[in-house]
């Protein structure tokens, strides 16, 4: 085995040891296509308020714009597919991922101790971190480094691990051997995600409309104002067109083993409409639910009312 390779295996090896479900390895690239279909977003307004991506457009096309003298992208996955689960007579909904504790700091953790790895076996080593804080296409550097594959619902699918995902990154000056990108798996006669959203927000495969898309209305949208027609009764995200993936038919939870459920997720809807605004500080201070707001999360509610 060369230097290069025995590196390699060391990195990928700690990353699991680490608690990442699967890690892959790919070089920077120039992403023209994914940047043609931004723009195509963008100038159907697509993407609502999420001024962040008209940002940054030449960076996001061209990663090495971003870290000077990149090699390789090191991309893990993290599971959060829950074992306890919302009971299916909950009357309000919340997505999987905002079940537990803000995956953010979680992986950022996890990836500096990564990091801190590769600098021990290669003093020159140097490397930036990333977990949705950069402007980056992780899903399109998950694809390539072969972890998975673009759905027709714009999110990642892993053959083992399904959809319900954390992607995370490192970019770094060092040159690993890189991994085969997968192929595209989803029947081109499929269409359960796109059937299966009751608001229409996948325009076509591969193209979502955010403006649409009740995660994005119940997370994104900061307009009081705004009345949504929201008939999932989701108040926080929405899995919609996950649960319905032939892919996530068959997912282990034994994979996830950081984000355990809080307390929250067994509420009735009683618990929720009476929730204050200091219960909400103290029970949802280390949660994704902080980026909602109390009072954009009781507006969500008004909006499931029948």
């Amino acid at each position: 085995m060369t230097q290069t390779s025995i590196i390699t295996e060391l990195v990928k090896k700690k990353a699991i040891e680490i608690g990442f479900n699967a890690v892959g390895i790919t070089k920077p690239a120039v992403l023209n296509e994914d940047i043609e279909r931004l723009n195509y977003c963008i100038s159907n307004g697509y993407t609502g308020n999420l001024n962040y991506l008209k940002e940054n457009i030449e960076i996001r096309k061209d990663i090495s714009l971003l870290f000077n003298n990149a090699k390789s992208v090191i991309i893990v996955l993290s599971s959060y597919y829950p074992e306890r689960r919302q009971s299916t007579q909950s009357y309000y909904k919340i997505s999987y991922y905002t079940y537990s504790n803000d995956y953010h700091y979680i992986i950022r953790k996890k990836l500096e101790l990564l990091l801190h790895y590769i600098k021990e076996l290669r003093n020159d080593a140097e490397g930036k971190i990333f977990c949705d804080s950069l402007p980056i296409f992780e899903k399109k550097y998950a694809s390539l480094s072969g972890l998975g594959w673009i759905g027709k619902n714009t999110l990642l699918i892993n053959s083992e691990l399904g959809s319900f995902n954390f992607i995370g990154g490192i970019i770094t000056n060092i040159p690993f051997l890189t991994d085969e990108k997968n192929l595209n798996y989803c029947p081109d006669n499929c269409s359960v995600c796109i059937d299966a959203c009751p608001v229409g927000a996948i325009e076509a495969p591969y193209i979502l409309n955010a403006s649409k898309c009740i995660s994005y209305l119940t997370i994104e949208n900061k307009n009081l104002n705004l009345k949504v027609n929201n008939p999932t009764k989701y108040i926080a995200g929405c899995d919609i067109c996950q649960i319905v993936c032939p892919y996530n038919k068959s997912i282990n939870a034994e994979k996830n083993i950081w984000y355990k459920s809080n307390e929250y997720v067994d509420w009735k809807k009683e618990q929720w409409e009476k929730l204050t605004q200091s219960q909400f500080k103290k029970i949802f201070k280390n949660t994704v639910f902080k980026r909602i707001g109390y009072k954009y999360l009781k507006n969500n509610m008004l909006n499931c009312l029948p």
